[in-house]
């Protein structure tokens, strides 16, 4: 901006230096058409020569104004007619370059133009003809010279360039003293995050004054007091984690990527190392030997990158069932996690909730046995009490009642006693698939539409081929009788982890919600003239052949039954017990 306004003044220097030069000018071209009119005479030269007033003109001009060199008046010749001082009279003019050149180069487009004119000081001349009759008789010469210009422009420059050095000083000084006050405060907050990163306790940084540094410092302390307030709270639960992990009966073990072991519960070291103290900080192969299984195990884990659940592996005091589980998620694991659970522990509690479970059918099965007994007791009673008073052919009826009475409780036992019998199994290694297709041929009808998803190349389910084919005909007539009006019934199959999944879908009435969690009770039915005994013996005949059986429906969209078999390849020979419940 200072360069802008010496620009400025300059050029209305070099506009007052013109126009005092052109009123000088004018001046002397008045007087000399004053001399001629007084004169008149036919020698312009000699009378302009021999005017005083004139020639007091031009000296007064030379001496007075302050940029005027020189003034003269020159014949067309360019010899020097009258001059100020009687300088260079009857010599030629001195060439010099025309004042309206220096104009248009400090005058030109661009910034700054006047001001390399300046740098050095020159004479310029302003020339204008007088015209007698028409015709140049003269020509007024005034040689101007730059140099008081050029000094007040230097000046100004020198001005300009020493307050810019000030201010620049100052500004330097002012922004190095904010800069070190913000360095400081970058770098106490570059402090604070890095005690922050390495897990240190971060101190809090103080930040004076109230700009977007102070700002940022408070966040960073409220920052800070979480991570205090949250590395506490994680410090108390992993304490709080591993003792739990410590007092829990199963084996726990974590290793990281390099298989080194860093945490082993009492019972890790106790199955695995019963001599040693402590695992912490070993090689897992290291601790087990090259040849221990689970060592084997622990490496083609991190092979493979893939986990494995409940593996069941041969130790030297028993077998165990063994889960590896991947920490992060990269392809190769940043860690494993180790559970071992003893498998006899495990073969016991499966047992415990079996037996639970057959106990809580019992007492279902009792209580269904005992409505079924007591409604033909109850017949029998009566029927008795009236043939008692009653002969002839009302004896008769009551005789066929008794019977018909008798016969209930005679099939309510063989219910019971089939349901409850041992199961003699006869394991076989079939398919599912040409069982359902076989099933679903005897069922359609013109009413019923058989739809088939039967996975390709399913694998065989190991399991008593009789007894599944009655559970799945009894779950597929439930199906084709809660479509009374006809629908499509969907038979499908697909393979799932170690299991053969089979399903069967109606579009039938459906089952209140209320009513599901009843469904394989015994004697329980939600069709008129049910015997209750279908879904309880399909159940039944599923578990016994190691299966699981679900069941979902909808009122008005349908009923989903889901079974779950497994694969031949995948059961071990192993004996049924005999059921009880």
């Amino acid at each position: 901006m200072s360069l802008i306004s010496l620009d400025y003044i300059v050029g209305q220097m070099i506009d007052d230096l013109s126009h005092s030069t052109d009123l000088v000018v004018d001046q002397i071209f008045e007087q000399i058409r004053d001399t001629l009119m007084k004169g008149g005479g036919p020698d312009l030269p000699a009378e302009l020569k021999n005017s005083k007033s004139l020639a007091r003109l031009l000296n007064s001009t030379q001496a007075f104004a302050p940029s005027v060199v020189s003034a003269s008046v020159v014949a067309l010749d360019g010899t020097v007619i009258v001059a100020a001082n009687d300088e260079g009279e009857g010599k030629p003019a001195p060439a010099l370059p025309p004042l309206s050149q220096f104009e248009a180069r400090a005058k030109g487009w661009w910034l700054f133009a006047s001001i390399p004119s300046l740098v050095s000081s020159n004479v310029y001349e302003s020339r204008r003809e007088v015209i007698v009759d028409n015709k140049p008789a003269a020509i007024i010469s005034i040689g101007v010279t730059t140099a008081l210009v050029a000094d007040r422009a230097r000046h100004l420059l020198l001005v300009i360039l020493l307050t810019a050095v000030a201010v620049t000083a100052i500004a330097w000084l002012a922004i190095s003293l904010v800069a070190n006050r913000i360095l400081f405060q970058v770098a106490a907050l570059s402090r604070g995050i890095e005690q922050l990163a390495a897990g240190r306790t971060p101190v809090e940084v103080e930040v004076e004054g109230r700009d977007e540094l102070s700002a940022l410092a408070e966040q960073f302390n409220e920052l800070s007091r979480q991570v205090r307030s949250d590395r506490s709270r994680l410090d108390t639960d992993r304490a709080h984690l591993f003792d739990v992990v410590r007092s829990i009966q199963d084996s726990v073990m974590l290793l990281d990527a390099q298989g080194m072991v860093l945490f082993a519960n009492r019972m890790a070291r106790e199955k695995l190392a019963p001599g040693a103290a402590n695992l912490d900080g070993l090689a897992l192969e290291t601790a087990l030997g090259r040849g221990h299984p689970i060592a084997a195990l622990v490496k083609t884990t991190f092979d493979t990158g893939t986990e494995a659940h409940d593996v069941p592996v041969q130790m030297r005091d028993g077998s165990m069932l063994v889960s590896f589980f991947r920490m992060g998620q990269g392809p190769k694991p940043a860690g494993l996690l180790l559970v071992m659970r003893d498998l006899k522990q495990v073969m016991e509690l499966e047992a415990a909730l079996d037996t639970s479970n057959r106990l809580a059918r019992l007492g279902t099965l009792i209580s269904g046995m005992a409505h079924q007994l007591r409604s033909p007791l109850h017949g029998m009673n009566l029927r008795l009490e009236l043939l008692r008073d009653d002969h002839g052919e009302g004896a008769t009826r009551h005789i066929d009642k008794l019977r018909q009475d008798v016969t209930r409780l005679d099939q309510a036992i063989e219910a019971i006693l089939r349901f409850t019998r041992p199961a003699d199994l006869k394991i076989t290694d079939f398919s599912v698939n040409d069982l359902l297709a076989e099933i679903g041929t005897r069922v359609k009808t013109e009413r019923i539409e058989v739809e088939y998803n039967l996975a390709s190349g399913l694998a065989a389910v190991r399991a008593d081929k009789g007894m599944i084919a009655e559970a799945l005909t009894n779950l597929v007539t439930n199906s084709v009788q809660a479509m009374p009006h006809g629908g499509k019934l969907t038979l499908a199959t697909r393979p799932k982890d170690a299991t053969v999944e089979i399903e069967v879908a109606d579009q039938g009435i459906g089952i209140p919600k209320d009513k599901l969690d009843r469904i394989f009770d015994l004697y329980y039915t939600t069709k008129p003239g049910g015997s209750g005994l279908g879904l309880p013996f399909a159940m039944r005949a599923i578990e016994l052949n190691h299966g699981k059986i679900h069941l979902s429906s909808e009122i008005a969209q349908g009923t989903i039954c889901t079974i779950a078999l497994p694969m031949a390849e995948n059961v071990s020979p192993r004996p049924i017990a005999g059921s009880t419940a």
